[in-house]
């Protein structure tokens, strides 16, 4: 009898965990990428481009980004986790499925990678590669990998083409201690920014923006 009832409470529990997966599949919105293009031609061409592209150095390229990325960025601000006024009005714009449909629509765009400062490269591929042992900081690779393509499902953005300038202004916000949003990696972002000198962060952004990023 005990064991009936074991096998029952097994059962349930099982059922259940299959329940709630079911529930968070059908809460997760499917992007039509048509739709996203209008999105963005209406509300974030003027600063990012219309593939994503931006041409303004100090606006991230956002083509060829995860998804999944962009939608927790977009929700970020939206929801006051991540400050900008900007973007918190421009997310404020968008729907849920708004949202779903711009980050299927941009993820599926092709980045143009910059041109890299052949004077840092050597040093930006060093501490890209390995990291600096002597102050215990690990390398760009381990989270974005050695093309910079990151990790949708761990939320490590991909960097690879990203704009030099951009890369420079979100490392030196790190190092002066300014979080970007409350995301899963905000606290290992801090220490790193904290660890690297200027001279290196200048670096990292010149050989990160020369990498190709075409997938």
């Amino acid at each position: 009898m005990i064991t009936s009832c074991r096998m029952w409470v097994t059962v349930l529990a099982v059922g259940l965990a299959a329940v709630a997966t079911s529930a968070q599949a059908a809460d997760k919105l499917v992007g039509n990428v048509d739709a996203g293009h209008a999105q963005v031609a209406s509300v974030c061409a003027a600063c990012h481009g219309a593939d994503g592209n931006s041409v303004d150095p100090q606006y991230p390229k956002l083509a060829g980004q995860h998804a999944a990325y962009i939608e927790h960025q977009l929700e970020s601000f939206q929801k006051g986790r991540r400050a900008n006024s900007i973007m918190s009005g421009m997310a404020g714009m968008l729907s849920k499925q708004g949202i779903a449909d711009v980050a299927a629509y941009l993820s599926q765009q092709k980045t143009s990678p910059g041109p890299a400062d052949t004077d840092q490269v050597a040093l930006g591929k060093s501490i890209y590669d390995d990291g600096i042992a002597a102050v215990g900081l690990p390398s760009c690779e381990s989270c974005h990998g050695p093309k910079g393509l990151g990790d949708s499902a761990k939320l490590y953005p991909v960097i690879a083409g990203q704009h030099a300038q951009y890369v420079e202004q979100v490392l030196t916000g790190w190092h002066n201690g300014k979080a970007w949003g409350d995301g899963p990696h905000a606290k290992l972002a801090l220490s790193v920014g904290q660890k690297l000198t200027v001279a290196q962060i200048h670096a990292i952004a010149a050989y990160v923006q020369g990498m190709n990023a075409v997938k």
